[in-house]
């Protein structure tokens, strides 16, 4: 594929890249946004924008995507054995293997293996394209993830392969992300809950704005090739969610085995299965434990506990005024 990549990048001004250096330890290249949507990452974005552009994708391709921490890997783990049909004893694999995070190269920059905090391992960091390298190797058939929003991904993705895109109340988001960004230890974030919150609703973290991201998907939902599911949907009735998305990847579940998968699947056995709760990562480094794991607690509505009430209200007022209606759509307002 030939395509230029057809956004303007734009580095933040040096007062805000530094605040945002010191706020955010891993973010060693400072951070850009892409226009005219204003999606923000990690300087070290521009090195793979292109490529990830211009990334081929196969017909037997399945991605996950989603804005991060709406119910991903959840998800992916449902669908990678759906796909794999039930192969529980492949998916005691580690799942960033079997279903790679097709952005990771610009997630965490290789030099916060340096920092303070970081066990020094004896394996070398990873190589530059490390991630993009696994994916294009990776036999058929595919599952990948994304957290990319439709624009940046391979134009019209969707006539040749199948996206379930998960959506996810953003007021619990924000609680999940904020714990993340602290539990990542290349992330590196060093401030208080308040200061995440503020940085959030100024679309100052990876992969905001949060409401241009899911109204990209939305505008999508009548595509043949794509299924948009919510982690509300997951939590409330997780059966009906998984025969949805086995419809939809044209798999047949009997009852027996939707059983066995929705006890596989509950949050439970998800916060004790090591091949998807990144327990891995705990012996290196890379994760504080006390930040409550990669699979932290698994509920809706536990932002009530973050918020005091000028939060609340900030918060709502912004899902009304960015969401334009699509928080209706989704029922997290009425």
């Amino acid at each position: 594929m030939a395509e230029e990549f057809p956004y303007k990048i734009v580095t933040l001004p040096d007062e805000e890249n530094e605040q945002i250096k010191r706020d955010f330890k891993g973010y060693i290249s400072g951070a850009v946004k892409v226009e005219p949507l204003g999606y923000f990452f990690q300087g070290i974005y521009q090195d793979y924008a292109h490529r990830y552009y211009t990334l081929p994708v196969r017909s037997t391709d399945v991605f996950v995507a989603s804005y991060p921490k709406c119910g991903t890997t959840w998800t992916q783990e449902m669908v990678w054995l759906l796909v794999h049909n039930l192969d529980y004893e492949g998916a005691k694999c580690r799942l960033d293997k079997r279903f790679p995070f097709t952005d990771e190269d610009s997630v965490i920059d290789s030099r916060t293996l340096e920092l303070p905090g970081i066990k020094k391992l004896d394996v070398q960091p990873p190589e530059p394209g490390k991630f993009l390298d696994m994916v294009l190797t990776l036999s058929d058939p595919r599952c990948l993830k994304t957290h990319m929003p439709f624009s940046l991904l391979t134009p019209g993705i969707l006539d040749t392969c199948k996206m379930i895109y998960v959506a996810r109340d953003p007021r619990d988001v924000v609680v999940s992300y904020y714990h993340h960004h602290r539990m990542w230890v290349p992330l590196g974030y060093n401030g208080d809950f308040k200061m995440f919150f503020n940085y959030f609703l100024s679309d100052q973290v990876m992969w905001s704005p949060f409401w241009s991201h899911v109204r990209e998907a939305w505008e999508r939902k009548d595509h043949h090739n794509l299924l948009i599911i919510t982690y509300e949907e997951l939590k409330a009735d997780l059966s009906a969610v998984t025969l949805k998305v086995a419809s939809f990847l044209e798999k047949k579940v009997s009852p027996t085995d939707l059983t066995k998968l929705v006890k596989h699947l509950h949050f439970d056995s998800m916060k004790k299965n090591p091949s998807v709760n990144a327990e891995v990562h705990a012996t290196t480094g890379f994760c504080d434990a006390r930040e409550g794991g990669f699979i932290r607690k698994g509920k809706s509505g536990g932002w009530r506990e973050y918020f005091d009430e000028p939060m609340k209200v900030e918060f709502e007022k912004w899902m009304r005024e960015k969401g334009k209606g699509l928080e209706k759509e989704f029922k997290w307002l009425p």
